[in-house]
């Protein structure tokens, strides 16, 4: 997102969803069902030009806390960086078990665990381990986990703290940055969730 000048108050979008369609096609496995990743790129490249949008509103509001003009009324920027660690995980959750079903075989179709997904996704994208890819995406699971609702008797209360900049916010796009390494040439240029300059 980018803001509008010439007197106009507001925000327009610099992509779209099919501006992701050439990193997906080329980043999730090519000898994998074709039916299973057609309708995984339809899913993630939603996914990620939303992340686009909601860290063009997220960022601007941390730095108004310097400038004093403000983005977001407070209480949305919370729920903004807990919905950016949601559409991560669902990233991470869709290239983790492409990777996993990809290698194991079998049925593309079947349930794949956290544990599994993220194993492969690790291993594909962050094998050394230098970026803490499986340290972020953790982190960014128990954002994500804290406001599911199966278990009401077992939940504590929720410290809204824990939904702010640096505690959900960064892992988040740290993990997101990790990933969008691998094939960044064809990353669209002008997205805002990797600096393509300094990767």
């Amino acid at each position: 997102m980018d803001e509008i000048h010439d007197g106009v108050d507001g925000w327009h979008c610099l992509s779209t969803s099919s501006d992701w369609e050439r990193w997906l096609k080329a980043t999730i496995p090519h000898d994998w069902n074709r039916e299973v990743k057609r309708r995984l790129v339809s899913n993630l490249k939603h996914t990620l030009v939303g992340l686009e949008m909601k860290a063009g509103l997220i960022q601007p509001q941390q730095d108004s806390r310097t400038t004093s003009r403000s983005v977001l009324f407070e209480p949305y920027f919370q729920v903004m960086t807990f919905e950016f660690c949601v559409g991560t995980f669902s990233v991470c959750e869709g290239l983790g078990s492409a990777f996993h079903l990809a290698n194991a075989g079998g049925d593309a179709e079947r349930r794949v665990g956290v544990d599994q997904w993220k194993a492969a996704l690790v291993a594909h994208f962050d094998p050394t381990h230098d970026r803490e890819l499986e340290r972020h995406v953790s982190q960014v699971k128990v954002i994500r986990d804290k406001m599911h609702q199966d278990r009401l008797g077992a939940r504590e209360n929720i410290d809204w703290h824990d939904f702010g900049y640096d505690g959900a916010f960064i892992p988040a796009k740290q993990a997101l940055e990790c990933i969008l390494m691998t094939n960044s040439d064809k990353v669209p240029g002008n997205t805002n969730l990797i600096d393509l300059a300094t990767e």
